[in-house]
């Protein structure tokens, strides 16, 4: 018999193209944008839909500096600014507060791991800007073929969005899930339709390598009673679901550490769009991306202390940095770990 192709699509592992495309390479400087924006930027690159906790301040700026070098690297510095965690999971990516990413999670995998279950059908589902979230589930029913239910969520306006392939049934839960868990400081439990994540654990399959070791650990880090069972290539591993959100972004960082290693100075792969920031700021943490010190002689520090404005997209290290030398004026040259800046010769 060969192997389940649904085993294969749910796999944490570069055979599966969810994960591959988090692991893709991806450097950019996202400063001054909106949260929800920053974000929605690095995920649409690999066109990863986000689902952003409702109780995250979408309109806070965000100043990370640079960051990558993976698509999910880059995300979790963004989320991490604004004291988010994120978690892969059914083909979207969850970004909010421990505690509602870790419920959500676990009412997604509740969903197959229900006795007698079976998977939903897959849909195309999308909705415009200043939706509602009934009529999202009204959405979604109606790309199911189903009736949309007369149950009516508490009113919101919400982002566009758009889901395609998805579970009808993870799409509903994904809707839902975002009036669980309110804050607890807002002290409303009448919000809270779901009780918070539990102890109970899902089997999720892993195919690892060289990370086994701090996959395994990140795992058993956080939940103790996890249990390992090899099944040919792949290990299943049967854990919480704050530990498997553990497990994988240990799985992802060993991928950004594989990128992080192989820095070219050459290679167009990079975004950067920059708002009235001083030029000697981005030109250190462009050196830096590139494994490098930044020395600025003195005579270009006044040069340096420009703003710049700019947006470039598909360029490389050397390109971003020679466009920041040219709009503040100045002189650069790459050595073996130095980027040197100097006054322009006249």
């Amino acid at each position: 018999m060969g192997q389940d192709p649904s085993s294969e699509l749910e796999s944490v592992s570069l055979a599966n193209p969810f994960f591959a495309k988090l692991s893709a390479t991806s450097r950019a400087i996202v400063d001054g944008k909106p949260f929800r924006s920053a974000v929605a930027e690095l995920a649409d690159r690999v066109e990863i839909p986000i689902v952003l906790d409702r109780h995250i301040d979408p309109s806070a700026d965000v100043k990370v500096g640079q960051i990558g070098p993976t698509v999910f690297a880059g995300i979790q510095q963004v989320a991490a600014s604004r004291g988010c965690v994120t978690m892969p999971i059914a083909g979207v990516l969850l970004v909010g507060r421990p505690e509602w990413v870790d419920g959500t999670s676990e009412a997604i995998l509740s969903l197959s791991a229900a006795p007698g279950s079976s998977a939903s059908a897959k849909i195309d589902v999308q909705w415009p800007a200043a939706t509602t979230p009934s009529e999202a589930i009204a959405r979604i029913a109606t790309a199911n073929g189903k009736t949309p239910p007369a149950t009516e969520l508490p009113h919101d306006l919400w982002p566009a969005a758009k889901w395609k392939a998805i579970s009808a049934d993870v799409a509903t839960t994904l809707v839902t899930a975002q009036f669980h868990h309110p804050p607890r400081h807002q002290g409303s439990e009448s919000e809270s339709t779901a009780p918070p994540a539990t102890t109970k654990r899902f089997a999720i399959p892993y195919r690892l390598d060289a990370n086994r070791t701090s996959v395994i650990a990140a795992i058993r880090g956080v939940d103790r009673q996890s249990k390992l069972k090899n099944t040919g290539k792949e290990i299943e591993i049967t854990a919480t679901a704050a530990a498997h959100r553990a497990g994988i972004e240990a799985f992802l960082t060993s991928q950004a550490a594989k990128q992080a290693a192989n820095v070219s100075l050459d290679k167009a792969n990079l975004t950067l769009t920059l708002q009235n920031t001083a030029a000697h700021e981005v030109l250190s943490k462009l050196a830096a991306a590139a494994g490098r010190a930044c020395q600025i002689e003195p005579a270009a520090e006044g040069p340096c202390s420009q703003l710049i404005t700019m947006s470039m997209q598909n360029a490389s290290l050397r390109q971003l940095v020679q466009e920041i030398a040219k709009q503040a004026g100045v002189d650069i040259v790459w050595t073996d770990d130095t980027l040197v800046v100097s006054s322009r010769v006249k």
